[in-house]
């Protein structure tokens, strides 16, 4: 009989929360204050076998005004805890949230999408905060550590970061190709990495085998949606008003900090965890928006 692994969740926010409920299924602690605050003795007492840590600060326009704070959240405690982590629990296995967002387009149909081999074009401080953790991270412990990027979060729950929540109060929507990543997809790469990281450990592969367990991951629902579409999925539902089509040039010209275009690939990533389709994910998902309770958390 296997037994389960003991995760360390770290994050109060969208990922954090949905990841609690997802993976109920494993002794789960989580970690809900700020990771500075962690320490070597607290890591030491759970013994964890893999530290999620998908905490850190992700709104765009808060970041650019507390940059500092900024900083601090997204690349330097992140960096901090990592070496806390290996001191205290020198055998355990980190995943670590990035984002989708630390490249920006556009897409082109001739072929543009970014793959996790591509360096990062980070367009904001926000972006820059998680390029550089990444490749902080990767350098101390290449061995021990898998990035997962995803690209404006969606879930049926009523959270604030939740991108069907953001999308429903914009009367005006670009129609540009875009990735977007469903709580659903997210926790199904998350349990993939969890069991695959086992299979390995257990035939004694090699943890740096590209075809293995560590390094950067895209992870998103397959095919593209514009937010123009997921405008009208959500008029179509009865949940907004209808949108109005804006050009990219005329967002970017009083949008700031700028909003990216992203398309991701990943062939390890389609491989290994076969994403549904976006419009079968979104259809869905939006159903059960309707009916969900709001879900009181932070941001």
């Amino acid at each position: 009989m296997q037994v389960l692994k003991k995760l360390l969740l770290l994050g109060q926010g969208q990922i954090g929360s949905a990841l609690a409920e997802d993976l109920s299924e494993f002794p789960v602690h989580r970690w809900t204050g700020d990771l500075d605050d962690l320490s070597r003795t607290e890591i030491a007492r759970i013994a964890p076998d893999v530290i999620i840590n998908a905490a850190g600060k992700t709104g765009l326009e808060w970041c650019e005004r507390n940059a500092r704070e900024a900083v601090r959240s997204n690349l330097e405690a992140p960096v901090r805890l990592y070496g806390r982590i290996r001191e205290a629990a020198p055998e355990a296995r980190f995943i670590h949230f990035s984002s989708g967002c630390v490249w920006d387009g556009p897409y082109r149909e001739d072929g543009n999408a970014f793959t996790p081999d591509v360096p990062p074009t980070p367009a904001c401080l926000y972006s820059w905060t998680k390029a550089a953790a990444d490749a902080m991270l990767l350098d101390l412990d290449p061995a021990h550590i898998a990035i997962l990027r995803p690209r404006q979060v969606y879930s049926s729950h009523r959270h604030p970061r939740n991108m069907l929540a953001k999308l429903q109060t914009y009367a005006s929507l670009i129609d540009t190709p875009n990735s977007v990543s469903s709580i659903e997809v997210i926790a199904k790469t998350v349990r993939y990495l969890l069991n695959a990281e086992a299979s390995m450990v257990n035939s004694g592969a090699s943890m740096v085998n590209p075809e293995g367990w560590t390094g950067v991951w895209n992870v998103y629902d397959r095919g593209t949606i514009t937010p123009f579409e997921i405008g009208e999925l959500l008029w179509n539902a009865g949940l907004r008003g209808r949108p109005e089509r804006i050009s990219k040039a005329a967002l970017d010209a009083f949008h700031k900090p700028k909003r990216v275009d992203t398309v991701l690939f990943d062939r390890r990533f389609e491989r290994a965890v076969q994403p549904e389709e976006v419009h079968t994910v979104l259809a869905r998902t939006i159903a059960a928006w309707k009916e969900s309770p709001a879900l009181v958390t932070h941001d």
